[in-house]
């Protein structure tokens, strides 16, 4: 029987052993010649594909940009138009098309928020500020939606992120800038809320935007004095006098501020001033006051000792009768015992009446200065007697808190 060879690596019968594989030899010279045309070919097709993948990929792409953007700007017609439900759809498609388009998810927010889809609405916008927690617009809306929920901490953190964030459209114009706005609205919380001191910041940021602006000069006046800080808002209307001194309103304010500052005299000039250019009643009554207290006040610079004496006299025998009259209302027409009035409002009245018992005695500063401080002394001995009896004597109750201050 013949001996049979086989080779060691293609397992194919050869002549004898250690004799090259006819097999192994022609796949080498195909494998050799073959090898590169093949790579080339197989490389071009692979780019083909690619390109091709490439090109149909990108025309896809951008066909969803357009109808993306075709949506968007049809959303934005539609807003314009107050059409807000209609919008909304038009957003919503647009988004279909490109979900991660943030203009496309804020315009949805806003028009979810004209169509009072609050939910909704805070949802998106604060999904939103995860994105971009300094968009003005986004907390703009965010602030508006936690005012309507009474969240008032939240809604004033809000829209103060608001007025320092940023905004892409819009500028911080001169008087008219959408951050101007922010702030009015922003003013109003603190004041609706009763936030005084963040008030009155905010109200002096608004005028420092725009100092010429006399419509914010006359709003923050005005609040400064609903915040009772008559100094500061007299300096405010003082700056509007000195660039028009006919504008009557400011008049009226710089006199109120005055006139609480207990400077009666200066408020008085600018009442005058105020009533000048135009009268009305409430003006009058004020000249009038400031005259009762004027002419009561013994400190009033350059009056002699002896009127000063006879004002301190006044004001003890004022504040007397004030106090019997809150003890004793109805008058001479009371029947019965008068109440018993405490042990140092007495003595206090006692004191006073021995002062007004001495028509003969000399005037003195000392003594001028002895009865303004009876005449303190009785004012706010009688305050728990006098609540609730409704009697008022207002110059006096103003002159003595002048002195006291």
């Amino acid at each position: 029987m013949q001996q049979r060879f086989t080779c060691q690596i293609c397992q194919n019968e050869i002549v004898r052993p250690g004799e090259e594989c006819p097999y192994c030899k022609s796949r080498s010279v195909i494998a050799e010649g073959a090898s590169p045309r093949i790579l080339v070919i197989v490389f071009a097709v692979m780019i083909g594909c690619f390109a091709l993948t490439t090109l149909l990929a990108g025309a896809f792409e951008q066909e969803r940009r357009d109808r993306g953007k075709e949506h968007f700007e049809s959303a934005n017609s539609l807003m314009t138009e107050g059409n807000f439900d209609e919008a909304i759809e038009h957003y919503r498609d647009a988004l279909l098309y490109s979900r991660t388009e943030t203009s496309y998810q804020l315009g949805l927010a806003n028009a979810l928020f004209a169509a009072k889809e609050f939910p909704e609405t805070e949802h998106r916008l604060v999904q939103l500020r995860g994105f971009d927690p300094t968009s003005g617009i986004v907390n703009y809306r965010l602030a508006q939606l936690a005012h309507r929920g009474g969240r008032i901490d939240e809604s004033v953190a809000y829209y103060r992120t608001a007025v320092y964030g940023h905004w892409d459209d819009a500028t911080e114009a001169t008087g008219d800038g959408i951050r101007v706005r922010v702030r009015l609205e922003l003013i109003d919380l603190l004041e609706e809320s009763g936030r005084d001191r963040e008030l009155a910041v905010a109200l002096q940021e608004l005028t420092e935007i725009d100092p010429n602006n006399r419509e914010f000069r006359h709003r923050y006046a005005a609040k400064l004095l609903d915040i009772q800080a008559p100094e500061k808002a007299s300096e405010n209307y003082s700056m509007l006098l000195n660039s028009d001194p006919r504008d009557r309103v400011a008049l009226l304010g710089r006199a109120e501020a005055e006139f609480r500052l207990g400077n009666y005299l200066t408020a008085r000039t600018h009442y005058n001033r105020a009533q000048a250019l135009g009268t009305d009643p409430a003006t009058s009554e004020r000249i009038a006051l400031c005259n009762r207290v004027i002419e009561l006040d013994p400190t009033r610079r350059g009056i002699s000792v002896a009127e000063r004496y006879r004002r301190s006299r006044v004001l003890v025998d004022r504040t007397r009768s004030f106090v019997m009259d809150c003890q004793n209302p109805l008058g001479d027409g009371f029947v019965g015992p008068l109440p018993p009035l405490p042990s140092d409002l007495r003595s206090a009245l006692d004191a006073a009446e021995g002062v007004l018992r001495q028509t003969r005695d000399s005037p003195s500063d000392e003594k001028v200065e002895t009865n303004i401080l009876l005449a303190e002394e009785l004012w706010d001995r009688s305050t728990s007697l006098c609540e609730g009896s409704g009697g008022t004597d207002e110059p006096l109750g103003l002159v003595l808190a002048k002195l006291a201050r």
